[in-house]
């Protein structure tokens, strides 16, 4: 029995020597095995965002929320916490830690969180989901959305090891894991992540670990018999499934590579529609000389960082309505245009590049980027960098990226890519063709002219280059002239209309918008998937002018790629102007041709300087994640109805708990030394009661110290608390400390006799908080008023004896 008493000159007062916490002993086996399987099965659970981010800083996250999930699930399990408890130290696990091991942005000295890391960590997990789900895959591993894999990997692992310490049933322990499997399938990817790992793998350890769980359970054999039958047949059964898993599965209904796989992500991603946005096509004559804009001579892009003579994309135009080529709000393959990052995943092979480009004052203005190669980076610079990033759109099919809120003069940005060799300046001479092209648009008014261009050409791609060369060779090239010159009958536009004459004169004469806009309906109505792209060729130097833009056709290979005929394969020579003498024959016989009425644009569509103030319909504008106006209803709904009413009942109960811890401190270290003896005993009780114990009210504290349960250690506390009020001399201070720290233990004991229920309320109970510190009347010194005050005078030698 510990005894505390005053202590004499140069004696110390004795202590207890505390136990080994538990929660530094070694695991019992039962458990390290629940650990190991908890940790494998919820790392192969969370493979499944292998295919959803690039970059190898989402591995680190999740390992990191894993391994420290289920470290705090060992701790909860060892020390009896409870629900509310553990997921406290969960969420305080996740916003302290989670900036340096998962959004690593903005933190203080490369490791405290600041207030921005904060924020990112309270959002990304409500409304990180839906974003992950709507940008295009894989997304860069770099910002606030990795902490989703390191979220789920704490929770994943501190549910699953938790449940599997808490419940002894079989089944139990595989519901989180196959749970978080599911949920890593369902937010992947239509590419499956690992089959082998996540299917037999997976099932392995599941069942493996299932069977070491029940064996627990099973009564031992009478000598061991049997043990070794039952291994048998384990290894059997596991062998059989693995290799019926691996082998057969592939046959099984819905494994097909060309099925496609249901994932939630295809069913949130509507396509994004680029329809508000005027094809770049229409617009050509801006570009050419003579015009209103003045852009022929003009400098409107410099792009540096790419070889000589790489063209520069603006936009890939495969849709045709029979009045303008446009960009479809999916590609021919079904690809949508999907919101990007900072870092995109490669989807070809060939030269790597880094391109920079910025564009002057009086410069390129509109919504399409201009970009070149297949893109797998983009990073924007300058004031309006943070703005042009946050929308920025790509569809990976067409390589098309539009940014609705618009480039304009004065923007600059960098980006990555992959250059390829599916580039052609001559007509190549033999080229594998796909077959299809069909146009939702009757272009039948081209047959008799294709007949005669083709001639007794054979396949179809010698029909194609036949109808090409017959454009070089016989065409002519005109910009529509001034206003004074006989070429101003020449008008803009590809509509069928403006087409239909184009190819029905003697002589073909236009620009890029024409030839480019016949030769790629001509090559899908002779059966070659054809489409136009707007764009333009560095001079040198990288300067584009208005006199470098371009337009082209790119023809589908048999294997699925796209190549490129640059203006040079199918345009005339830009000084062969059209026959004058000709044209006034031919205006004789069907007339002149009369300028269209000007068309209304779409009040999306935005030209010229003088509608810039409208650019705001059609802005995506960055919006500030603690705007609480700019949220959806459902996030109001979820913050305050759910999210703040739980985190202020948890502020609340942490607390009262504080000030009461707070309380019995303050009575141990203040006032009186005997004093505070006498309040540990005090304070001991209270706690006690407010658990529902019965403790008797007028009785010595070996009396009361007898009334608690036997699993609490309370009899010392009440003989050093009568030795310190009762004996000779003043006691120690430290006497009253020594004594708190036992307290504590006997109180986490009386806390683990009774249930959850009245543990919540004693927690929550403010009586204790209420209660006023006496002084006895005539007592200069801050004594507490002791429930057994009399008691105690009458029965001084009794237990000061003790």
């Amino acid at each position: 029995m510990n005894t505390y008493a005053p202590a004499r000159s140069g004696e110390r007062v004795s202590r207890p020597r505390p136990d080994r916490p538990a929660l530094l002993r070694m695991p019992s086996r039962p458990a390290l095995v629940d650990l190991a399987f908890a940790l494998v099965l919820v790392a192969i659970a969370l493979v499944g965002f292998r295919t959803g981010f690039i970059g190898w800083e989402w591995v680190l996250a999740a390992g990191a929320g894993v391994v420290l999930g289920a470290a705090v699930a060992h701790v909860a399990t060892v020390r009896t916490w409870s629900l509310l408890l553990t997921t406290l130290v969960l969420l305080a696990t996740h916003f302290l830690l989670g900036g340096p091991l998962a959004v690593r942005g903005d933190l203080v000295a490369g490791v405290i969180p600041s207030l921005q890391t904060l924020t990112d960590l309270a959002v990304a997990p409500v409304t990180g989901w839906k974003e992950w789900l709507t940008l295009l895959p894989p997304v860069d591993a770099r910002g606030p959305l990795v902490a989703l894999p390191w979220v789920t990997g704490l929770l994943g692992s501190a549910a699953a090891y938790g449940v599997a310490r808490r419940f002894a049933g079989v089944g139990a322990a595989a519901v989180v894991p196959v749970l978080l499997l599911v949920g890593s399938i369902a937010l992947g990817t239509q590419q499956p992540a690992a089959k082998l790992v996540q299917g037999v793998l997976f099932a392995l350890v599941l069942i493996l670990w299932l069977v070491v769980r029940a064996g627990r359970t099973r009564a031992a054999m009478q000598n061991g018999a049997g043990r070794q039958a039952r291994a048998v047949t384990g290894l059997v059964l596991l062998t059989v499934a693995a290799l019926a898993g691996t082998f057969l599965g592939q046959f099984l209904p819905g494994t097909d590579e060309s099925s496609a796989r249901a994932v939630v992500r295809t069913q949130l991603t509507p396509p994004y529609d680029v329809a508000q946005f005027t094809s770049p096509l229409s617009g050509f004559r801006r570009y050419t000389e003579p015009n209103s804009a003045d852009l022929f001579d003009t400098e409107i892009l410099r792009v540096t960082g790419l070889p000589e003579g790489t063209p520069v994309r603006f936009a890939t135009l495969d849709s045709y309505d029979g009045l303008v080529w446009g960009a479809a709000d999916r590609a021919t393959d079904g690809t949508p245009y999907q919101q990007v990052g900072s870092r995109i995943a490669p989807r070809t092979q060939g030269t790597t590049a880094t391109a920079t480009v910025t564009v002057p004052d009086g410069g390129y203005d509109g919504a399409w980027l201009p970009l070149a190669g297949s893109t797998t980076g983009v990073r924007f610079e300058g004031a309006r960098g943070d703005e042009l990033a946050d929308a920025l759109w790509l569809n990976t099919a067409t390589e098309t990226a539009v940014v609705p809120a618009l480039v304009r003069p004065g923007d600059s940005y960098s980006f990555d890519t992959v250059l390829g060799d599916d580039v052609s300046t001559t007509m190549p001479a033999e080229l594998d063709v796909a077959s299809g092209g069909a146009l939702a648009e009757d272009t039948s008014f081209l047959d008799a002219k294709l007949d005669a261009w083709s001639g007794q050409a054979g396949s179809s791609w010698e029909k194609f280059a036949a109808v090409a060369k017959v454009m070089t060779q016989d065409g002519a090239y005109t910009d529509g002239g001034t206003a004074n010159s006989y070429e101003k009958v020449y008008l803009p536009g590809h509509g069928l209309g403006r087409l239909g004459r184009f190819v029905g004169s003697t002589q073909l004469a236009g620009n890029d918008e024409q030839y480019a806009a016949t030769l790629a309906l001509a090559g899908n109505r002779i059966g070659i998937p054809t489409r136009v792209v707007m764009g333009a060729i560095p001079g040198s130097g990288g300067v584009v002018k208005g006199k470098d833009v371009h337009a082209w056709v790119e023809v589908q290979q048999d294997n699925g790629t796209w190549h490129a005929l640059l203006p040079s394969t199918f345009l005339p020579d830009r000084n062969k102007k059209p026959n004058e003498q000709q044209l006034k024959s031919e205006e004789q016989k069907v007339g002149a041709q009369v300028p269209p009425p000007a068309g209304v644009n779409p009040p999306s569509v935005l030209q010229g300087p003088d509608q810039a103030q409208n650019a705001t319909d059609i802005k995506k504008k960055k919006r500030n994640p603690l705007d609480i106006g700019a949220w959806p209803l459902w996030l109001k709904l979820l913050v305050f109805a759910l999210v703040l009413p739980v985190l202020l009942a948890f502020a609340a109960y942490g607390l009262i708990r504080w000030l009461k811890a707070r309380r019995r401190r303050r009575h141990a270290t203040t006032g009186p030394t005997a004093s505070r003896a006498a309040w540990v005993w005090r304070d001991l009780v209270s706690d006690a009661r407010s658990l529902g114990i019965a403790v008797p009210q007028r009785a010595t504290r070996l009396e009361q110290a007898a009334s608690l349960p036997e699993t609490a250690t309370a009899r010392p506390i009440a003989v050093g608390a009568n030795a310190a009020v009762f004996g000779p001399g003043d006691p120690e201070p430290e006497v009253a400390t020594a004594l708190l720290a036992e307290a504590d233990d006997v109180r986490r004991q009386l806390r683990g006799s009774v249930s959850r229920w009245r543990r919540l309320r004693s927690d929550l109970s403010v009586r204790p908080l209420l209660e006023r510190d006496r002084r006895p009347r005539g007592s200069g010194s801050r004594l507490p008023s002791l429930p057994s005050l009399t008691s105690m005078r009458g029965t001084r030698g009794a237990e000061g004896s003790a």
